[in-house]
């Protein structure tokens, strides 16, 4: 996973995948709840187990990020990503945190803990005024707007839908099964430069984008749109 900097027309026109459907929507989850886990933390299958359940909700976009700084532990998390460790230690500095941890549930960019309760979640949604994303696909054409600042970051998270499994052999978790969701695969971020931008996108058959803008400097999710495949 990389992150980058770059214009919105390259960057999508190389890495956005396309959809055999055409006139596709983006649905916009009024809630979304991001976890960074560990396939190598005995902590963390409870929180796994949790997330899953709010993926039920349409209204909730979860997303499952597998960080690398427990692979020392025996097992080396089969979906970890240094990015994603970076992601998380994002978050840590705009919440003036003093440190990283698993599970880590961050609800809206806004909130975190190792655990919640579904009542939890529910209070702590997306803005409502929000800020005017969509995100439409016609063919192999994708369109993002959006009435977010310029400046604002714009991220487009790739990820695997639904329930994958996981037979972990060695370490905290060596003999258990673990079973995640919607596991992120890639995340691409960019300056927000305020314009709507249409992109010709190349084929890919089994992943799921999110597009999250983010206040520059608090990290809170200003809107969040959701493209399946």
């Amino acid at each position: 996973m990389k992150h980058y900097i770059l214009p919105l027309a390259a960057f999508f026109a190389a890495t956005f995948p396309a959809s055999a459907f055409a006139g596709e929507t983006a649905a916009n989850p009024t809630h979304v709840v991001e976890l960074f886990t560990s396939q190598g933390c005995s902590s963390c299958p409870p929180a796994n187990r949790f997330v899953t359940k709010l993926a039920d909700d349409p209204n909730t976009l979860v997303l499952t990020y597998g960080v690398t700084y427990w692979d020392y532990l025996g097992w080396e998390d089969t979906f970890g990503d240094p990015e994603f460790t970076k992601r998380q230690r994002d978050y840590r500095d705009a919440f003036g945190a003093s440190n990283v941890y698993t599970p880590q549930i961050v609800l809206g960019g806004s909130a975190h803990s190792p655990r919640y309760s579904k009542r939890d979640v529910e209070d702590v949604g997306l803005p409502t005024e929000g800020a005017g994303l969509s995100v439409s696909r016609d063919g192999n054409v994708l369109t993002i707007k959006a009435d977010a600042p310029a400046g604002a970051a714009l991220d487009i998270v790739s990820y695997i839908p639904g329930e994958q499994s996981v037979d972990v052999r060695r370490g905290e978790n060596g003999g258990r099964v673990l079973r995640l969701t919607n596991v992120v695969t890639d995340v691409q971020t960019i300056k927000w430069d305020g314009k709507a931008t249409e992109f010709t996108l190349p084929k890919s058959d089994n992943t799921a984008y999110a597009a999250l803008i983010h206040d520059a400097t608090s990290a809170k999710i200003l809107d969040a749109a959701v493209i399946s495949n």
